[in-house]
């Protein structure tokens, strides 16, 4: 009985190594490629922490189990796999500190905050003062200077948009997004909606030391069958010629895996804000078990980054994105 158990946890330690070399292989072809080739683009949504699980699982195992000489070779590869995959993990996924921004004198940074609501129906009021709780906890009791709410639903309602709300802040509407802001809004006008891409701009005035600028709302389609590559071309076919210039910051709800190539082929000049200067952990959904940061902000370069972090909420599909940014000067203004 104790060599059938004992073969049985060899024969375990095998398999999780098995499992453990092909996944490390698939995710780097993930990280490598990212989206850039539809075939391949579920590699890119292999999260590092579940792939690096498995490789410490596969060592643990192989170092309690077996003693031979072809599995020891087998943990010194394995030992490798895990230390790229911590690595990663800690240099890209999850931050514990960011790097300190000096800020102008007469100069506010906005407090810039990003939720997909996902159409919520009859919990719209509780999701509400959730989501009010959570920006309230990060900024203090003003909240947000700007709170985006993709796929708004009826979340502003009259009702609902109360605990979101601040004495000096406005709420529109623009396509599938609502719009809490106290930053003056110039002008708002929805550009795509095809009954998956969703894509608003909106021109915001000068405000507290910082030039105006012009931000665009993304709602993508979530079927993970559809090509990235193909979604983001059509985006990119239809924005032409409604655009006056590039915006300031762009974003929303991607579902685009971050670090995806279809994304920096669109925006190449833009800065993902969690690589610039991300703190904690960087997924974004689910919410009550993060492993995907699908819900992203990109800046350009008047934008200054101050920090950027991404919260759950307390309620709802996703969590909500928190950035302090910095825009421009009186000189740049558009």
């Amino acid at each position: 009985m104790i060599r059938l158990a004992a073969a049985a946890a060899r024969a375990l330690a095998w398999v999780f190594t098995v499992a453990a070399v092909l996944l490390s292989v698939l995710w780097g072809v993930g990280r490598v490629l990212t989206d850039t080739v539809p075939s391949l683009q579920q590699l890119h949504w292999i999260p590092t922490v579940v792939a690096l699980t498995v490789t410490v699982l596969a060592l643990v195992l192989a170092a309690l189990c077996v003693r031979s000489t072809a599995q020891r070779k087998w943990r010194y590869a394995l030992w490798i796999i895990a230390c790229l995959q911590a690595a990663v993990l800690l240099l890209q996924d999850w931050r514990p500190l960011t790097s300190p921004i000096v800020v102008t004198a007469g100069t506010t940074p906005i407090r810039i905050s990003h939720v997909n609501a996902n159409w919520p129906g009859a919990d719209a009021v509780e999701r509400a003062k959730a989501y009010s709780s959570s920006l309230q906890a990060a900024w203090g009791g003003g909240g947000a200077d700007v709170l985006f709410i993709s796929e708004v639903g009826s979340m502003l309602s009259i009702e609902a948009q109360k605990p979101l709300l601040c004495a000096d802040c406005h709420t529109i509407f623009v396509g599938r997004f609502g719009v809490v802001s106290r930053v003056p809004v110039v002008r708002a006008t929805p550009l795509i909606d095809d009954g998956k891409i969703a894509v608003s701009w909106v021109d915001f005035g000068p405000w507290e030391g910082n030039a105006p600028f012009a931000v665009m709302l993304v709602d993508l389609p979530s079927d993970p069958a559809l090509s990235r590559r193909d979604v983001i071309g059509r985006m990119s076919v239809a924005l032409r010629g409604r655009m006056s210039g590039d915006p300031d910051i762009v974003v929303g709800d991607f579902n685009v895996a971050r670090g995806s190539g279809s994304v920096a082929s669109l925006w190449p000049r833009h800065t993902e804000a969690f690589a610039a200067q991300g703190r904690g952990w960087g997924a974004s959904f689910p919410r009550r078990l993060p492993l995907w940061h699908i819900d992203l902000m990109l800046t350009g370069g008047r934008v200054k980054i101050v920090d950027y972090s991404v919260r759950d909420p307390g309620a709802g599909k996703h969590s909500m994105q928190f950035a302090s940014l910095i825009i421009g000067g009186a000189e740049t203004a558009r």
